[in-house]
């Protein structure tokens, strides 16, 4: 009985995704490559080459030559947005809090490369602080570079002022926006709907039962981009078949966060659009022993 229900429950589901409203046309413009795009990770954790969600990290990683940039937002009590992928300070700054109650400005004080490391003993940035940067200073400072932006915060708030920072950048057609918070998408999406989405966590749920009954064909995504994790609870994700339900709707494919080569490899093989990696410079040496830059 479980079973039948289940599925009963899935085609429900389906039926009233496929009566939702499809994506209106884009500004979305990304790089023309053989192979696919190498975004870069903003990576906090000591796996990257640099900080993750700050300038130098985004400044270095264009001159390696990336294609695009990853990137965190999380809102200021004074309504700015902050590249930060927590929402609490401990775990990279020298700050304790959540960045919700804090200003812009008492986050100027703190250092978010504080607790960067590779090997977990020394801490180069320490002696030389990295400040908090807001996602006007990161669109003014590269102008010309595609962006990935995970909307971090629960809330309305965030939406509203990332459609109003996109709104005062030229960045519109170069930004891909994101969030694992369904409400905060769909806010977005009404007010710049311009701007390309990508696909939330019931949205790309959806999508991968659609695909498994290949009945794709129903839905009518508010999305024109997903960026789906390697694995979802130790099930791989990508797959020919998935491809070609993406292929059918007509969206970008990204997957994370692709460190080994064995991996990019793969996805590769199967066809993605984008890899985002804490490593972007093994898989650029990659796609150039292959001639695919």
């Amino acid at each position: 009985m479980f079973w039948p229900t289940l599925f009963c429950v899935l085609l429900f589901l389906l039926w009233l995704f496929a009566r939702s409203r499809p994506a209106p046309p884009s500004l979305l413009s990304l790089p023309q490559k053989e192979g696919p795009l190498v975004i870069s990770h903003g990576d906090e954790s000591g796996n990257g080459l640099y900080p993750g969600n700050t300038l130098l990290y985004f400044q270095q990683m264009v001159e390696l030559g990336v294609d695009a940039l990853e990137m965190d937002v999380n809102l200021t009590a004074d309504g700015h947005l902050v590249l930060m992928h927590d929402a609490q300070l401990e775990r990279t700054t020298d700050g304790r809090g959540a960045v919700l109650d804090m200003t812009l400005q008492q986050l100027r004080q703190l250092n978010v490369g504080h607790n960067w490391s590779r090997d977990g003993d020394r801490f180069p940035y320490r002696e030389n602080p990295l400040q908090i940067v807001t996602i006007d200073e990161v669109f003014a400072a590269l102008p010309d570079t595609p962006m990935i932006i995970e909307l971090k915060n629960n809330s309305r708030r965030a939406a509203e002022a990332m459609c109003e920072s996109l709104r005062r950048s030229d960045k519109r057609g170069q930004v891909i926006v994101s969030t694992f918070h369904q409400g905060v998408i769909n806010h977005f999406r009404r007010l710049c709907p311009e701007v390309a989405t990508g696909a939330a966590t019931l949205d790309a749920m959806l999508f991968f039962v659609a695909q498994l009954l290949h009945a794709e064909r129903l839905l009518r995504p508010a999305y024109q981009t997903m960026q789906l994790p390697m694995r979802y609870f130790g099930i791989p994700v990508f797959s020919r078949r998935l491809m070609r339900a993406a292929r059918k709707l007509n969206l970008h494919m990204s997957a994370w966060t692709v460190n080994e080569t064995a991996d990019m490899q793969r996805y590769i093989n199967l066809g993605l659009d984008g890899l985002v990696s804490d490593r972007p410079d093994t898989l650029l040496a990659l796609l150039e022993r292959a001639g695919r830059r």
